[in-house]
């Protein structure tokens, strides 16, 4: 259809498109194309299968073949698909005048824009393949019977490719009617919501299939009367054969092949003189049931039948006018025609959480649409007062004081989080980093960790500095703790005892630290500062914390180290003070027995490294009995590094683990082994840090695969929580694609974590090992 929707007024018609308005008549300025010896646009062209859209500056404009095609300038979706004219990524396309409607002025340009192909696809579906009449809608603007319309035709008049579904599809006396059942599964990837809102105006009752912890309440909101998870769908199909009585004629797949194959079990199969149905938008079962009709979409009937494609379209006119359905939640993304790959690359990855992507044609800055479609920064509603209402909700998230906490990476140097070519959605930049910082303390993050590099180790060419850009990103947030990374040897702990406490005035207490000992030989040796041994880095760290805590809470502070010494020192002003936090939060990481004797008798929280089940045990209990000899266990907290690929199914995310490790840079990730055998495999137990990584565990330097957190919502939420019963504290994750995936996990993964915390779970050691423990376990060679 037409890619967007010109803006109305009461009777006076507007067609407001990305780059100019035409109120209802002819600019009288000089046409934009006579400056052009022949009318240019740019457009994207694909040269082949699973390759990117390449850019043509001097594409040529498309030419009208009738007196009902019209020429608008516009970005959008087409259901015209082997016409070229029609093609979505140009400046300029054809449609026809019944293939476009006009949307309420409260709506946004961005907003028209996502609504088309959807919920035509959905009347399609619904209307011609399943028959339902939306002439006989009760609550809401009465809309088209299309299979009336069809079958009140000239055959002739009628595509003889889609002949079948029109004229010899469902019988008149099988068509749905009001009270009926309907499956669908699949009702998340509905994005829109459209087809359920449509199937709720056409008075039948719904049953849909999903994952139902992630999507379940939006789709109840869409209008959902029975949800049935899809995680066992042998269990399902009895469900809905149980609340259907075995009786079900009406199914919707919109998922493939194989759930089609699952959804046709739902169905009744005998014992009636009428068919089942099943319409399949992806796919249709290759074996088939008797008694079941199975049922394509007839799109074409959109933009080659007027009357369908207008009488479809004035009745979306009425459904949006009278508010009787609500356009999606709009993702509005930057670049233009440049950006389209970019944008495709965040709808793959399934992280658009549940919103359309609409990429204007002038290139400017991302931002979103609320579901009323109005874009956010033009609401009315100020910038302060929004934020202000999602740091409220993230509050309520985070309410109980005994719950997990989740910190993130913060990308502050260049290459991303893994050692590898494959393309990444994070930037390294202040603005984007901004972004993501507020986008994490809306979505219940309580904690950010900065890098500390001098130079590149591992591909990582271009590195800020951690203090100062924990201070920048303290000044963009409101409740985000950050965690400034601090390196013996270069920062005396004078200055950064300075520094941290200024910063913690600046930010009413929001700063942290995360001291760490060094494995980067070189890192030290280019700018003129000793080399030590792990043993002694790990010893000058205990001295360094120790004089951190003593300057911040003391007056006249002294202290004669081996490497650090003052007399009398008093500084002022001292960090902010408070309850159970009378300095800032100092945390330490390393695997070594080094690491977990200062964990146990200075730092506040002990950081570890991916690892297995025992691994983790094995060092929890072992800074615990060290903390207990100082009289420090309740003094001493447990955080621990993942990195986290989450999809709708396993198999999906290990799929994009497999595309990340198999696509390692091998020269980084080699240099990098290389440099950390100054590290764990240094120690004389090789107990340390990367002493037993393979190859495939250095993509990611932190050992963040071994954390096990890839996978389905559901099953990453639950590994949260046997970590948790473990004793860890804090989760600090990492990500693939900054750009989308800290909202995802946001929207994804923390609620469920949330919810099954409030049911009590993550307390239980031996009952989270049963449930979550075997994906952890050491696996014998």
């Amino acid at each position: 259809m037409s890619p967007s929707l010109p803006h109305v007024n009461g009777d006076e018609q507007d067609l407001d498109n990305h780059d100019g308005t035409i109120n209802g008549h002819v600019e009288d300025h000089e046409d934009a194309f006579q400056h052009l010896s022949k009318p240019q646009q740019k457009i994207l062209l694909l040269h082949g299968p699973r390759q990117k859209y390449s850019l043509e500056t001097k594409g040529q404009i498309p030419d009208l073949r009738s007196d009902r095609e019209i020429l608008i300038q516009v970005f959008g979706p087409s259901t015209d698909y082997r016409d070229l004219r029609k093609a979505a990524y140009q400046e300029y396309l054809v449609t026809t005048d019944f293939n476009v409607a006009r949307i309420p002025t409260r709506l946004s340009v961005n907003t028209g824009a996502a609504i088309g192909v959807a919920f035509v696809s959905a009347v399609i579906a619904l209307g011609i393949s399943l028959g339902i009449n939306f002439a006989k809608v009760q609550n809401a603007a009465q809309g088209p019977d299309l299979l009336g319309i069809l079958r009140g035709m000239p055959q002739d008049n009628v595509p003889r490719d889609i002949h079948g579904e029109c004229f010899g599809g469902i019988e008149e006396q099988e068509r749905p009617q009001s009270g009926d059942w309907i499956a669908i599964w699949g009702g998340e990837r509905d994005k829109n919501g459209q087809g359920l809102l449509l199937i709720g105006l056409g008075g039948l009752r719904v049953i849909t299939i999903a994952n139902i912890a992630t999507h379940g309440a939006r789709l109840l909101d869409l209008g959902a009367d029975v949800l049935v998870d899809r995680q066992d769908p042998s269990r399902a199909i009895e469900i809905v054969r149980s609340v259907t009585k075995g009786k079900l004629r009406f199914a919707l797949d919109t998922v493939g092949k194989d759930t089609a194959t699952q959804l046709q079990e739902t169905l009744q199969q005998s014992g009636s003189d009428k068919q089942a149905h099943l319409v399949g938008l992806t796919g249709l079962p290759k074996a088939r049931l008797p008694g079941v009709k199975y049922h394509s979409i007839p799109i074409k009937a959109f933009h080659t039948i007027p009357p369908v494609g207008e009488q479809t379209m004035e009745w979306l006119e009425e459904l949006l006018a009278g508010q009787s359905i609500q356009p999606p939640e709009v993702i509005v993304a930057e670049g233009g025609l440049e950006g389209i790959n970019q944008a495709l690359d965040r709808l793959r990855s399934g992280n658009t959480s549940a919103k359309r992507i609409v990429v204007p044609l002038n290139a400017g800055k991302a931002q979103s649409t609320n579901g009323s479609g109005v874009d956010k920064d033009r609401s009315g509603q100020s910038d302060d007062s929004r934020v202000r209402s999602t740091l409220e909700q993230a509050d309520k998230l985070n309410a109980n004081p005994s719950r997990v906490k989740f910190a993130y990476w913060v990308p502050n140097v260049s290459g991303g989080l893994v050692i590898s070519k494959i393309d990444q959605r994070t930037k390294w930049d202040l603005d984007s980093n901004a972004r993501y910082a507020q986008t994490a303390e809306r979505y219940g993050f309580e904690y950010a960790l900065t890098q500390i590099r001098f130079m590149a180790g591992y591909g990582a060419e271009n590195q800020h500095e951690s203090v100062s850009f924990s201070q920048a990103l303290l000044h963009h947030t409101e409740r985000l703790v950050v965690m400034a990374a601090l390196l013996p040897g270069p920062w005396n702990p004078a200055v950064a005892a300075k520094q941290i406490a200024s910063i913690d005035n600046y930010s009413k207490g929001r700063i942290a630290v995360n001291v760490v000992s060094g494995w980067f030989k070189l890192e030290f040796t280019s700018i003129g500062q000793w080399w030590l041994d792990h043993a002694e880095r790990y010893r000058r760290s205990r001295e360094f914390i120790a004089c951190l805590k003593g300057i911040w809470t003391q007056d006249s502070f002294n202290f004669k180290g081996d490497f650090y010494r003052f007399h009398d020192y008093t500084l002022k002003p001292k960090p902010v003070s408070r309850p159970n936090r009378s300095y800032p939060e100092i945390f330490q990481g390393g695997n070594s027995i080094d690491a977990r004797e200062n964990a146990a008798t200075v730092s506040d929280y002990y950081f570890m490294n991916g690892n297995t089940l025992e691994g983790f045990q094995t060092q929890i209990k072992d800074v615990q009995e060290r903390a207990k000899a100082y009289g420090r266990l309740e003094e001493v907290k447990f955080a621990v590094n993942g990195f986290v690929i989450v999809r709708e199914t396993e198999a999906e995310a290990i799929r994009v683990l497999q595309e990340i490790q198999g696509k390692a840079d091998k020269e980084a990730v080699e240099a990098f082994g290389d440099q950390v055998k100054n590290a764990g495999s240094s120690t004389s137990n090789r107990t340390g840090m990367w002493a037993n990584s393979k190859f495939e565990d250095l993509v990611q330097y932190n050992d963040g695969f071994k954390t096990k957190l890839i996978g389905t919502p559901e099953q990453v939420a639950n590994r949260i929580l046997l970590l948790k019963s473990l004793g860890i504290n804090i989760i600090l994750v990492a990500f693939l694609h900054y750009d989308d995936e800290i909202q995802s996990f946001g929207e994804q993964v923390l609620p469920i974590v949330r919810k099954l915390e409030a049911e009590g779970r993550g307390k239980d050691e031996a009952l989270e090992i049963e449930l979550t423990g075997d994906v952890y376990r050491t696996r014998s060679a």
